[in-house]
């Protein structure tokens, strides 16, 4: 799995383009979401096949700010503090979370500044592969 990080324009259709895109060049979403801050907008998704959504997103126009492999992790659905957990294991490592959401299977999709590092402190809720 990859976490493709796009630049979207502050237009109305910007991700129904991105939607159309993907679409047509047969690639699904796994998950994934839209963040807006101060006037800028990112997207984060994930795909299966990141190269071909890199691929597809670029020939269209559409920016590519990064492609990253995250940590897929399964949280106790249901038990409060689960996110917490997590995120203090991060912490307490030193490991910056700088993007989390949730892909089509409830589990948390996280892009850290240490990957190797938040993959050891977070290895309880590891899924398998």
């Amino acid at each position: 799995m990859f976490d493709l990080e796009f630049a979207l324009e502050n237009r109305p259709d910007a991700l129904a383009e991105l939607g159309e895109v993907m679409g047509r060049a047969g690639i699904p979403f796994e998950g994934g979401g839209v963040f807006t801050a101060d006037n800028r907008t990112v997207a984060h998704y994930l795909f299966r096949d990141g190269r071909a959504a890199m691929q597809a997103a670029e020939a269209a126009g559409i920016r590519v700010i990064a492609m990253r492999s995250p940590l897929i992790r399964k949280l106790k659905q249901g038990t409060p503090g689960q996110l917490g957990e997590i995120a203090r294991a991060l912490a307490d490592a030193g490991v910056t979370l700088l993007t989390q959401y949730s892909d089509h299977h409830n589990r948390l999709v996280l892009i850290c500044d240490q990957p190797e590092l938040a993959s050891r402190a977070t290895h309880q809720w590891a899924v398998p592969d």
